[in-house]
């Protein structure tokens, strides 16, 4: 996707500037702007930018020399203003009622021991540019001197709306709160900031909107935030480069969350705490007991107050708690994630809806978990200590689909679990269920529904079910004498020697479902375990020689049956967690 640049906005309007020293009073050089003539160009960008979002033509700003002075420098007037040179303690306090403030960053230094270095008291919209192969750095100490309102509370705090660009990179060393704090509505276009915080790295009230640039940032708090729930509160992210370490969520917004594309590295809470390895390792049930349920504080990767939507972009993730999270509804339309996680991979209260994409859950206390979940298409790898897929949750009537794409579900509980229904019409599904106790490969309190696509679930026979009887595609289901041992395959071949289907079961196993368009009624199947998988991808085996015949099935019904144990019916399935 490409995109124009957005030509620089002249300056208007010389300001006046006060300089107050703390013990003497400093003039400082000062050279009028001049107005020129504003030129714009549209930017193809979703997000709803101003052309004052863009850049400030920094050829016509008043030039302001901080000269390794102290004191606090005051701009009470609309107008550009180009601060260089090193503030040593002082803040630059914005009080510019209904004003357009442009302010200037030129390798500038500003340090405060008792307040914000840049507070912004009053103005209708204050924009700080960063001009490109600049170096300025904001700095504050661990405690402020603050009003009845504890404001100010962050090294760049403004009561306005306020708007950060330019590819000039911006050092924020927050040792009191938050790195940067909007009560209003905050812009970060194309801008380059690197951000350590004792609370928060960047926060805003209203709205937050990112488009472009590169944010580094390490927070004792949330990484990148918004914070109201009654009005506004949502949070936008087109394209950019994030990396957070947060002890808390890596990006969290109090109304909806959308992403249209970025590459992003998040760690919240740590990360994981339980290393927990394939399932080679036959982890037992319940191998995971510290997770969301255990912790006060929200430690989500990425979090949306109401939905969560994902058009695109590269996240690497590593969370303490959820990965993913929406208290709505979760959307990925595309885009590529590998996700580790000590509760849930991807979690919404609501519904979870994947349409494409690659997605890893390389570690998780359940994979994948909503109300309602409606899997259209894309790569789906999940690991889990507990459910794979879980349909459950306290909206009711929970539903899981699979419409299509490849799905492999490697779990130690139950494999695809649904306190509801199933229903599948297309794409393929591998799951590697538990290899004992109370779980199964497949679990449903209702009906699965068996239309279409292709079906591979293994595990114990403990809990062993099949789709229901009143599906449309046939199914097998195959009980052994005896356990296998993992990577013992499975195959049906027809009585050509056509192999038809096979699984590579990734742990020991007794049971195995299997279903496909091309097993047909009337027709017979040989059945073989063991002998040499010559291809195996995700589980499925498409082509094996050798191995023991266990038996012939003619396919009479809906669902035929081998072997001892039987299905069991639809009875209380997992419940989702807290």
């Amino acid at each position: 996707m490409s995109y124009n640049k957005a030509a620089w906005i002249a300056a208007l309007l010389a300001g006046t500037l006060l300089l107050a020293g703390c013990q003497n009073v400093q003039e400082t050089q000062t050279t009028s702007a001049q107005t020129t003539k504003a030129s714009t160009t549209e930017s193809s960008s979703k997000l709803s930018l101003d052309t004052d979002d863009y850049y400030t033509n920094i050829s016509d700003a008043q030039q302001i020399q901080l000269n390794e002075q102290s004191g606090d420098v005051k701009i009470t007037k609309a107008g550009t203003y180009q601060l260089s040179g090193t503030l040593q303690n002082g803040s630059v306090i914005v009080d510019a009622k209904d004003a357009v403030v442009r302010i200037v960053l030129d390798n500038a230094n500003i340090q405060s021991k008792n307040s914000a270095p840049v507070y912004v008291k009053q103005a209708e919209k204050v924009i700080i540019s960063l001009p490109k192969g600049t170096v300025s750095t904001l700095k504050d100490s661990t405690s402020y001197t603050v009003d009845a309102k504890e404001e100010p509370s962050a090294a760049l705090f403004s009561k306005a709306d306020l708007t950060i660009n330019g590819e000039g990179l911006l050092q924020i060393d927050a040792s009191y709160k938050n790195g940067i704090q909007c009560k209003d509505t905050l812009k970060l276009v194309n801008a380059n900031l690197q951000i350590t915080a004792e609370n928060d790295g960047i926060k805003a009230k209203d709205e937050l909107l990112i488009y472009k640039g590169s944010y580094h940032v390490t927070a004792q708090g949330d990484g990148i935030v918004t914070t109201n729930e009654e009005k506004k509160g949502n949070l936008s992210i087109e394209q950019g480069t994030f990396t957070i370490k947060a002890q808390q969520d890596g990006i969290q917004s109090a109304a909806d969350l959308l992403i249209y594309d970025g590459s992003f590295t998040i760690t919240s809470g740590g990360g994981i705490v339980n290393k927990v390895s394939s399932s080679s390792a036959q982890q037992p049930w319940g191998a995971f007991t510290d997770h969301d349920e255990t912790s006060e504080k929200s430690q989500k990767g990425i979090k949306a107050g109401e939905n969560l939507i994902l058009y695109q972009g590269s996240y690497t993730i590593s969370a303490h708690d959820d990965a993913l999270h929406a208290n709505g509804n979760v959307e990925i339309r595309d885009g590529t994630y590998t996700l580790s996680s000590d509760d849930d991979g991807i979690h919404a209260d609501n519904t979870l809806t994947v349409h494409k994409g690659s997605i890893e859950v390389k570690q998780s206390y359940e994979g994948l978990e909503g109300n309602t979940i409606t899997l259209q298409g894309g790569n789906i790898s999940i690991q889990a200590s507990d459910d794979g897929i879980n349909a459950a949750g306290e909206l009711g009537n929970p539903l899981l689909t699979i419409d299509g794409g490849t799905i492999y579900v490697d779990a130690n509980g139950d494999g695809v679990d649904s306190n509801q229904d199933i229903v599948m019409n297309d794409g393929t599904l591998v799951v590697m269920g538990p290899t004992g106790g109370g779980d199964g490969a497949l679990d449903y309190d209702g009906s699965f529904t068996m239309n279409g696509g292709t079906l591979l679930a293994a595990g114990s026979s403990d809990m062993a079910m099949a789709p229901s009887s009143s599906s449309k595609q046939v199914s097998l289901m195959i009980n052994a004498d005896t356990v296998q041992s993992a990577n013992t395959i499975l195959y049906i071949q027809d009585t050509d020697g056509k192999l038809i289907l096979g699984v590579s079961p990734a742990k020991s196993w007794q049971n195995v479902v299997l279903s496909s368009s091309a097993l047909s009624k009337g027709s017979t199947y040989e059945v073989y375990v063991g002998g040499t998988p010559a291809k195996v991808q995700n589980g499925v085996v498409t082509k094996a020689d050798g191995g023991t015949k266990l038996t012939s099935l003619t396919v009479n019904d809906t669902i035929t049956l081998y072997g001892n144990g039987g299905m069991r019916g639809g009875g209380q399935g997992g419940g989702m967690h807290p």
